[in-house]
């Protein structure tokens, strides 16, 4: 693994700064004609990751008004700070692909700060089945601070099937699912923080139905408290006004996503909701 020089405290400073960010998955042409010819070719992912800009509001709801609905051409425009790059076994991407299941490939994920060397952050991801066969997917966030790269466990985020009977008949009768965002404690244990609440059809709070499409450009999902209020949300973005870019964009899996943080959240909760981003970008838009 590759030396620190900074990143991580770089970055941690940035996070304390800022109101969220946009995360643009980068488009893979190759990946792209190899599903169009049925090809059970799966690319690593790459990730762009730019800082919200000023003056711009995470939607509440995908019609709220006051909310920030980026089109393609705003997106392609930013400029990002950290780069995020999966590392993950070419067999192991095409077999899984091959049997249906490559969302739930093992991987890293290798997080770089602009101007820096080596790693910021490291997801780690093991191989799991899912939670409705109890086995939670998992993702667990190390940073890497030091001139040595010295490795700290910040957390991890988790799919939440407890009670099992109920968040199953809410994944399968509303279309709702839900990953608890937990903090790593000293004994090694995890302290819940947040809960990053999904609802990909019509049920929920909002409806998202047909949604980020041309037919409506937002999703929205809600960042819930350890009592359940909504304290933030997440949003995925169609990236319109290049219709047949953005469609082939989004037919092959390349997700836009606008993350807003909670006013309380630390710079290591905002790294955590920033690894349930890319939780639901594997988990849901990568199985599509």
């Amino acid at each position: 693994m590759k030396s620190n020089t900074g990143g991580y405290d770089l970055i941690q400073k940035k996070f304390g700064e800022i109101d969220g960010v946009v995360v643009r998955q980068d488009t893979q042409v190759g990946e792209m004609v190899a599903q169009a010819v049925g090809l059970p070719w799966e690319a690593q992912n790459k990730y762009a990751i730019h800082r919200l800009p000023a003056g711009k509001k995470v939607k509440n709801d995908p019609n709220d008004p006051a909310g920030w609905s980026p089109t393609g051409a705003e997106l392609k425009a930013l400029e990002p700070f950290m780069r995020a790059q999966e590392e993950s076994w070419f067999c192991t991407r095409i077999i899984l692909k091959h049997l249906g299941c490559g969302y739930l490939r093992p991987l890293k994920m290798h997080f770089t700060v602009f101007g820096e060397t080596g790693d910021a952050y490291v997801i780690e991801r093991p191989f799991k089945c899912g939670g409705g066969l109890c086995c939670p997917l998992e993702m667990r966030l190390d940073g890497l601070s030091g001139g040595n790269g010295e490795i700290k466990r910040i957390g991890r985020v988790r799919e939440d099937f407890s009670p099992y009977f109920d968040r199953c008949c809410s994944a399968c009768c509303l279309a709702t699912a839900y990953t608890d965002i937990e903090r790593a404690l000293p004994d090694g244990t995890y302290e819940k923080r947040y809960s990053l609440r999904v609802n990909i059809a019509c049920c929920g709070r909002v409806n998202n139905c047909c949604a980020p499409s041309c037919c409506r450009n937002d999703a929205v999902y809600d960042i819930l408290d350890t009592e359940g209020a909504v304290v933030a949300n997440l949003q995925v973005s169609f990236g319109s006004g290049e219709c047949f870019r953005a469609l082939c964009r989004a037919g092959g899996g390349f997700t836009n996503y606008v993350l807003q943080f909670p006013r309380d959240s630390t710079p290591e909760d905002r790294a955590l909701l920033l690894a349930a981003l890319f939780q639901l970008d594997y988990a849901i838009f990568e199985k599509k």
